[in-house]
């Protein structure tokens, strides 16, 4: 990029900013995005043996005033534990999920507890 086409696409530009800007190698490639690690299975030897035990994953909603049951999602709290590698995934295979509520007892507040327990199963 020559100082005219600074110039041109930047009329109010300084004197300093065209020299920093005369500096820069606009003909290199650009960089190469990287994958998202946590979404990637592990590779064969990366595994560890005895890690397969399913996990019971349990969402208590503590509510002033208790939803329909269709309207309690928990999916986003899901995803954020997978993505936060608490869990390893969220399939059947890997997990129970059990989504409760109640209400919140006098001068307690609205939270929700997230229970996560390795059962006895394989």
């Amino acid at each position: 990029m020559t100082a005219e086409e600074i110039k041109k696409r930047f009329p109010n530009a300084s004197p300093g900013f065209i020299k920093a800007n005369l500096q820069i190698d606009y003909r290199r490639s650009a960089p190469v995005m990287e994958r998202n690690s946590w979404n990637a299975t592990l590779a064969e030897d990366q595994r560890k043996e005895g890690t397969a035990r399913k996990l019971a994953v349990r969402f208590v909603s503590v509510r002033k005033r208790l939803l329909d049951p269709d309207n309690l999602s928990v999916k986003w709290l899901l995803d954020a534990c997978r993505y936060a590698r608490i869990i390893r995934g969220d399939e059947p295979e890997k997990i129970t999920l059990e989504v409760t509520q109640r209400k919140c007892a006098k001068g307690e507040r609205e939270h929700t507890i997230i229970e996560i327990v390795q059962t006895t199963q394989p």
